[in-house]
């Protein structure tokens, strides 16, 4: 499941783009509405509305996750703000730009889904409202322009949130892979540390058993040799010979057996 498909929506913060454009479109609606309602009973009236407007996207831009489900509640008071900007006289077109800020807010608020139903109903107010102060035809013409403002804009929103999310993802999965790399080096390092040890314990074992026999062979021999020193003298030089034999092989098993031991 991506970013794009999550129920609580991206939950990353928007882009400097979007800020940037966001703040562009609110100056530029803004000085329009200095301009056009210079001297006039509408002047106070609209800006009043815009630092509704502004005030609440600034305040969205920071708490609206923590909003929860007064969300909507916040994106109806904004709506609202845009149409009765709208409906102010003399009419004008560019209050419909205040939908793309909106726009933003509503993709890092919302799954996709909703956020595209949004996006919807945006539409829809600011065409109605266009067509009923502009006539159709310049009405069509008006909301055609500021839909492929928004279109462009939140295109760009959402190709760069699940960028971001994509990116975030892959860090993610390599710091769990880098993670996994590491346990296995340890756990292979443990396993050639078991392995040398039961090693070591298994030279320790065979030279334990190996000097044993030597040992009680040598043992044997030379007590041999001592009681026939006595009954029969002539057969001792032989079992010498043999004690000697016994006691260099046990020597020299001894000294591979520890040399394997040190090595192994």
């Amino acid at each position: 499941m991506t970013a794009l498909d999550r129920s609580a929506g991206f939950r990353q913060r928007p882009s400097l783009t979007s800020w940037i454009v966001s703040l562009i479109f609110i100056v530029y609606v803004a000085a329009r509405k200095l301009v056009a309602y210079a001297g006039l009973p509408s002047q106070v009236p609209a800006f009043a509305l815009l630092a509704i407007f502004l005030g609440l996207f600034l305040v969205g831009q920071f708490y609206l996750p923590r909003f929860g489900r007064y969300r909507a509640l916040y994106f109806l008071l904004q709506v609202g703000v845009i149409q009765a900007l709208g409906l102010l006289q003399p009419y004008e077109d560019n209050w419909a730009l205040l939908y793309v800020p909106l726009s933003f807010q509503a993709v890092h608020s919302f799954p996709l889904r909703t956020a595209l139903l949004w996006g919807g109903a945006f539409t829809a107010c600011l065409a109605l409202t266009l067509i009923w102060t502009k006539g159709l035809v310049l009405g069509v013409g008006f909301a055609l322009t500021t839909i492929a403002d928004m279109a462009f804009f939140v295109s760009y929103e959402l190709w760069y949130a699940g960028h971001k999310a994509a990116l975030q993802e892959s860090q993610e999965i390599l710091a769990e892979l880098q993670k996994s790399h590491q346990k296995l080096k340890d756990y292979a390092v443990k396993a050639e540390e078991l392995a040398a040890a039961q090693e070591r314990d298994r030279l320790a074992h065979t030279l334990h058993d190996s000097i044993s026999q030597m040992l009680f062979s040598i043992s044997l021999t030379a007590e041999s040799a001592r009681l026939l020193l006595d009954k029969d003298s002539r057969r001792v030089p032989a079992l010498l010979e043999q004690l000697q034999e016994l006691t260099v092989q046990a020597l020299a098993q001894m000294r591979a057996l520890i040399t394997q031991w040190r090595h192994g």
